[in-house]
């Protein structure tokens, strides 16, 4: 892999790279490692330098750690501990089960870390061409951002995704796996493991865009913040109809829940209670239709304690009961 000053040329199809820092003493470390088709390297550095109070690594420039650019395609993933990264003009925090995948035209750098570790995939234009041709089934939100931004009109498109386990052990656990296996198939070099490394790269792609593994949010970078921070909040909602309070929404995605709510009522209308309810009452629409689920048990699956205050809501915002609305639609 070569650089210049805000570029990074990669000559391999693809590679995994591993950075990790911790403070020991009054020094901060870095080890940045990285394996590919047909090299390897390993790098370490120390510097002076005071801890923030919150505890932060903050990357001196002499590591050469600034805004720059790929030429190809980069999935960062935080293994443990918690990364700062500034992806153009703003700033966001990534956590332990948290990602982005970022294309080639967006500037981003590493700021600072926290006990971290961090592994990194990066796939040429070629390799991922290459991957969605022989893929039996490239469909969902990562074969599409890629798809698009293989596309010629997107020689100046800036736009990433952001992943979220929300902190499950297991899924992120599995992930991790995943990338384990990638580096040692790459390691060991063993007959077939082109093959091998080509399907670790598509269970990845598949565990992270499912939806009951990860929340996937595509950020435009023509978008504002409000309308970022409104599509994780719709997205959390959504993928938790009824089982999501205020409170839990401030705490993950780390903002007020008073600004939070203004969010949420200048794109709809409603306040964060209300268009919880309003998704929930609309999920029950789809399990009455779809499924045969008693009206009871769809009445707890969407999070309401109180029955007769659902049938009320629910006569409220549709005009029926819901008995009456799945005979309707059966």
């Amino acid at each position: 892999m070569k650089r210049t000053d805000r570029m990074r040329y990669m000559n391999v199809p693809f590679a995994i790279n591993i950075m990790s820092g911790n403070q020991y003493e009054e020094k901060q470390n870095i080890s940045f490692g990285g394996i590919s088709e047909g090299e390897r390297f390993t790098a370490r550095q120390k510097t002076q330098c005071k801890e923030q109070v919150d505890g932060k690594m903050i990357f001196p420039s002499e590591w050469g750690i600034q805004m720059h650019q790929h030429d190809y395609f980069e999935l960062m993933y935080v293994l443990e501990g918690s990364v700062e990264q500034k992806i153009e003009n703003s700033t966001y925090i990534y956590k332990k089960g948290q990602a982005c995948f970022i294309n080639r035209n967006t500037k981003h750098c590493e700021i600072s870390g926290k006990d971290f570790s961090v592994v990194y995939l990066c796939l040429s234009k070629e390799y991922v061409r290459r991957l969605i041709e022989m893929t039996s089934n490239s469909s969902g939100m990562i074969y599409r951002f890629l798809n698009s931004n293989l596309q010629e009109k997107a020689t100046y498109k800036k736009d990433y995704l952001f992943l979220n386990a929300f902190q499950n052990e297991e899924v992120i656990k599995c992930t991790c796996y995943l990338f384990e296996k990638m580096t040692k198939e790459l390691e060991e070099k063993n007959p077939g493991y082109l093959f091998i490394f080509h399907g670790l790269v598509e269970r990845v792609f598949n565990i992270l865009q499912d939806k009951n593994k990860y929340q996937l949010l595509y950020v435009s970078l023509d978008s504002t913040v409000e309308e970022i921070l409104f599509t994780r909040i719709k997205d959390f909602i959504e993928e938790n109809p009824g089982k999501c309070s205020r409170q839990e929404i401030s705490t993950k995605l780390n903002y007020s829940g008073d600004y939070l709510n203004r969010i949420v009522k200048k794109y709809t209308g409603l306040n964060i209670t209300q268009y919880c309810q309003k998704v929930a009452l609309n999920e029950t629409k789809r399990l009455l239709r779809e499924g045969n689920m008693s009206i009871s048990a769809i009445i707890d699956k969407v999070g309401f304690k109180n029955h007769s205050y659902f049938y009320e809501l629910f006569k409220k915002e549709f005009g029926v009961l819901p008995s009456e609305y799945r005979k309707m639609h059966r």
